[in-house]
């Protein structure tokens, strides 16, 4: 007989949380079905906050996590303890709340919902002394929210529950206690009698719990009565939390803490509510001389359409005359697209937290940790200018963090890829509207890890350790340090040539493909499919029952659903898919959700189009790329494709330049001889084309948009021009690029599965091609690697999403005509790369010279920055 082997308990608080959430899970189901209409426990479930109106499913996903964290919570903290909901309630009666009134509606209900309730009760009985131990430092931080991604990922993001790491939380309690002392005249900080105090999202409470701690520690230090500053703590204190879980366990850690300290609490107890924050206030005023807003809003953005989203920020109340807080932020017409990003949870509690504490009687400060993309976003500009007649003063902390873009850098979250920085906004009260705020701005180095980031905000002692540099005083200017120097007074590549659009967008992937015949036996197979529509994979807006026109002559087109199956192939032509990888599709609306209209009417055989990044920073590489195709949207890097487009001319016939009225004219006055549309599209390919002009300027460049240098010397302008139209050529593979030093060692003769390089030479399947060096291999593109994206997309397995089963057709071989596109590319990089190290010293000696200042240049009319007529 062999002996048992006992398995080890759970250890890191994961594990717990995956029991855990499968136990509460099932306590959710046996609650949802006991609630129904008649039962015991349906009373209780019309009286339960906040789901009076959800009905028994919003009552049991609200009851059944709070009374897993409180049993949960309470086998922690008393671990010689039987774990069961009886014992709990006794132990917790000097903690009067929410987690209290779900335990003891769990022990009054026993009978309805008893056999879950045992299984939870067991399994939380069931860790042993060493997993609680181990378990005991995270128990009321982020335990939570792994609890909650374990139970419901969905509700968790789409509240937004992601925890602050304590060093974060500290460097904003560190900012917001030195501008009390040091600008409102509040020595004690937080703890003053006169600060009023609000978390408006709470989570389990970590924000409020550190108030309390830093608070008291500081009247302790100077000597004050402490359980009379925890009993002023209770009532200055306030905390939102929608969610129910997270709600009933800040309410009790509060109390706890509170009650540990001395403190005597108000007769409702502690002023944790469950509450949405965006809804429209009732009856929760409090007095106050100073108020101070804090905390980590939620992140989720939302489409204009869902009215439901906001509340009474942004919809205000129409009944009442009261009008939409979040009308301050919405920019102007002129904006477009870029509005969008505004309808975004962090928005709205940016406007509400502005709204609360800074725009009422007295003085106030608001610190919130939120995503950056407010700082620099076009869509932003009266939310920027909104803050900036509001505050007198506003510090920024960009701490960084984007995982995905070009310039890629560790976030101090775990789990979350955008961007974020602390700002501290600080009103001292009868501000002046006629003069905006002072905003001064430090980033933590993109180099540095999550753990060196919070390590040195976990230090911070004082806003004036950092190296603060001070931003632009326009009012809608970004909140990043303004470009200086020579830079600033360059002209921005938007207002020389000034229409830019996106780049054709399908949604699906199999409209486009590596050769016409692919897209022809593609097309075919979609009109023989048994599920038409699921081989066109439909959206919400684009199904096969729309009828459609045809991109290059605006022909009407009948809808997918009405065609036989031997209808006429679309119009297939050449698409600039990624920098220098060229495609086909078929140039048809009817395929497409957004394939930018407007591009297809301008296309000719002169056309030349410039793409870039206009909202996002520029890494490694150049800061254009050309193609001579309409391009994608993502043509530029691969990803974060935005209106980066910019096409030479307006219309097809190459009539009508893109480029702003009257800077001709002043050109030809300094160099004293007419200069073309096509030249100055040479010239600025020219500068901006190649690594040297990243590497120059990369701190300049983290504020989206590059700037151009335009040069005096007339000399320089045409040499540096000369080189912009080589280059032009190349990467359009109109001219040049014929011939270079890699050569097909050995053929390619079956499709390939994966291709790798080393030594020089480049392996692809079964085919070698040498020499290639390290150069050409790594040729980038902000993070794009051209070689390697131009081979993963041709692979039998090709890298990258599909969108339908037509995606599954693929090449039967690889072809000679393959094996040759693959040596023009490499030939067409060798050449590049000889004329960057060329740019990069006219370059030197443009920015070395005197250069035209944006001053002098015309601006574009608003005319020219729309797209042209039809």
């Amino acid at each position: 007989m062999f002996p048992r082997v006992r398995r080890p308990g759970p250890r890191s608080s994961r594990e717990v949380a995956a029991l855990l959430a499968a136990r509460c899970r099932a306590l959710r189901d046996a609650l949802r079905a006991a609630a129904a209409p008649g039962s015991g426990l349906r009373a209780l479930a019309d009286e339960w906050t906040l789901a009076a109106c959800g009905g028994e499913a919003e009552f049991a996903e609200a009851l059944a996590p709070t009374i897993a964290y409180g049993l949960w919570s309470d086998r922690l903290a008393h671990p010689e303890a039987t774990t069961e909901v009886a014992g709990a309630c006794t132990r917790l009666r000097e903690t009067p709340g929410p987690l209290l009134r779900a335990l003891r509606a769990a022990m009054l209900h026993r009978g309805e919902i008893g056999a879950a309730l045992e299984e939870l009760e067991a399994t939380i009985a069931g860790l042993d002394g060493d997993s609680l131990a181990a378990l005991r430092e995270g128990e009321g931080t982020y335990f939570y929210e792994e609890f909650l991604a374990a139970y419901d990922d969905r509700l968790r993001r789409e509240a937004g529950a992601y925890y602050t790491p304590a060093a974060v939380v500290h460097a904003q309690i560190v900012a917001v206690q030195e501008l009390l002392a040091r600008e409102l005249g509040a020595p004690l900080g937080l703890a003053a009698p006169e600060v009023v105090m609000i978390d408006p999202s709470c989570g389990t409470g970590v924000y409020p719990l550190a108030i309390v701690e830093d608070a008291l520690r500081r009247v302790r230090e100077a000597g004050g009565d402490v359980a009379a500053a925890a009993s002023r703590l209770g009532e200055n204190l306030t905390a939102h939390e929608v969610l129910a879980g997270p709600f009933a366990a800040a309410h009790a850690r509060l109390t706890r803490a509170l009650r540990a300290a001395g403190g005597r609490l108000p007769t409702s107890g502690v002023r944790v509510l469950r509450r949405d924050t965006l809804a429209r206030p009732e009856g929760e005023e409090v007095e106050g001389g100073i108020r101070v807003c804090i905390g980590n809003p939620p992140y989720d953005r939302r489409e204009l359409a869902e009215s439901d989203r906001g509340g009474w920020v942004r919809h205000g109340d129409p009944q009442r005359g009261e009008r939409a807080l979040l009308a301050d932020f919405l920019p102007d017409a002129a904006v477009g697209k870029h509005a969008k990003n505004v309808y975004n949870a962090y928005v709205y509690f940016w406007r509400w937290a502005l709204w609360w504490s800074c725009e009422q009687a007295g003085p106030g400060i608001v610190c919130l940790i939120t995503p950056s993309s407010y700082l620099r976003g076009p869509g932003f500009t009266a939310m920027r200018r909104h803050l900036r007649a509001v505050l007198d003063a506003l510090w920024i902390v960009d701490l960084g963090g984007d995982a995905l873009g070009p310039r890629r850098s560790a976030n101090v979250f775990k789990k979350i890829r955008t961007p974020v920085c602390i700002a501290v906004g600080l009103r001292r009260g009868g501000v002046d509207r006629s003069r905006p705020a002072e905003v001064r701005y430090v980033r933590l180095p993109d180099g540095d890890s999550r753990e060196q980031k919070l390590r040195a905000l976990g230090a911070l002692k004082s806003l004036q350790e950092l190296e603060w540099s001070r931003a632009s005083n326009g009012w809608e200017a970004p909140f990043v340090p303004g470009a200086s120097g020579d830079y600033g007074d360059w002209p921005r590549l938007v207002d020389l040539f000034p229409w830019q659009h996106a780049g054709a967008q399908w949604k699906r992937t199999w409209p486009i493909a590596e050769t016409p015949e692919l897209l022809e036996r593609r097309w075919r197979e979609l009109l023989r499919a048994d599920d038409r529509a699921a081989a066109f994979r439909e959206t919400e807006a684009w199904t096969i029952a729309r009828p459609g026109f045809g991109l290059l002559d605006g022909a009407p087109l009948p809808a997918l659903a009405s065609l036989e199956v031997d209808a006429p192939t679309p119009h297939i032509e050449r698409i600039a898919w990624r920098s220098l990888d060229r495609r086909y599709c078929l140039a048809d609306a009817r395929l497409g959700d957004r394939l930018r209209p407007a591009l297809w009417r301008a296309h000719g055989p002169g056309q030349i189009y410039l793409t870039t990044l206009l909202s996002s920073g520029l890494s490694r590489g150049p800061a254009l790329m050309a193609c001579a195709e309409v391009p994608d949207l993502h043509h530029f890097r691969g990803s974060f494709g935005d209106k980066g487009v910019i096409p030479l001319w307006r219309d097809r016939r190459g009539s009508q330049a893109n480029v702003t009225g009257g800077l001709l004219n002043v050109l030809q006055d300094i160099f004293n001889r007419a200069v073309t549309p096509h030249e100055l599209f040479a010239y600025v390919y020219g500068c901006l084309a190649h690594p040297g002009y990243v590497e120059a300027l990369e701190e300049a460049l983290a504020e989206p948009g590059p700037r151009v240098p335009i040069t005096r010397d007339e000399k320089l302008f045409a040499r540096c021009g000369e080189l912009g139209a080589e280059l032009l050529g190349l990467h359009t593979y109109r001219v040049g690029g014929r011939s270079g030093v890699a050569r097909c060692v050995a053929p390619v003769r079956e499709m390939p599965e994966k291709f790798s390089y080393a030594g020089e030479v480049l392996t692809v399947g079964g085919g070698k091609f040498a020499p290639v060096s390290a150069e050409v291999w790594s040729y980038e593109v902000s993070g794009l690697k051209v070689v390697q994206s131009w081979l993963a997309g041709r692979m039998l397995r090709p890298r990258g999403r599909t969108s339908s089963p037509l995606d599954a057709i693929r090449p039967e071989a690889w072809s000679e005509a393959r094996t040759q596109e693959l040596l023009e590319l490499l030939w067409v990089l060798e050449r590049s790369l000889e004329l960057h190290r060329a740019q990069g010293e006219v370059f030197a000696e443009i920015v070395a010279g005197a250069a035209v200042s944006a001053n002098e240049l015309p601006a574009p009319t608003a005319e020219e920055r729309t797209e042209p007529r039809a």
